[in-house]
C-alpha cells in the first residue's frame, strides 16, 4: 500500500519522495490584519530606511571632505 501524500515530502517525476527544502512560515498565508504582518512590514521598511539614509550619509560625508580637502590644499 502506498502513501499519496507525505507531509514534508513531494513525490518527483520518477516517483521518489523527496525531503521538500522549503520551510519556515508561508508569508502569503499570513492575515493581513494580523499583528505579526503588520509588524513584519514595520521592521522591513526600518531596515530599508536605514539602509539608504547610511548609504546616503556616506556619500555626502565623502563629499564634504573631498571639498574641504581641495579647499586645504597646499600647493
Amino acid at each position: 500500500m502506498s502513501e499519496h501524500n507525505r507531509n514534508g515530502y513531494y513525490q518527483d517525476a520518477a516517483g521518489n519522495w523527496i525531503a521538500d527544502r522549503r520551510g519556515g512560515v508561508d508569508r502569503r498565508t499570513l492575515q493581513q490584519d494580523s499583528a505579526a504582518y503588520h509588524e513584519m512590514r514595520k521592521m522591513a521598511r526600518r531596515k530599508a530606511d536605514r539602509e539608504l539614509y547610511e548609504t546616503d550619509h556616506k556619500r555626502m560625508i565623502r563629499e564634504a571632505l573631498d571639498e574641504f580637502a581641495a579647499e586645504h590644499q597646499r600647493d
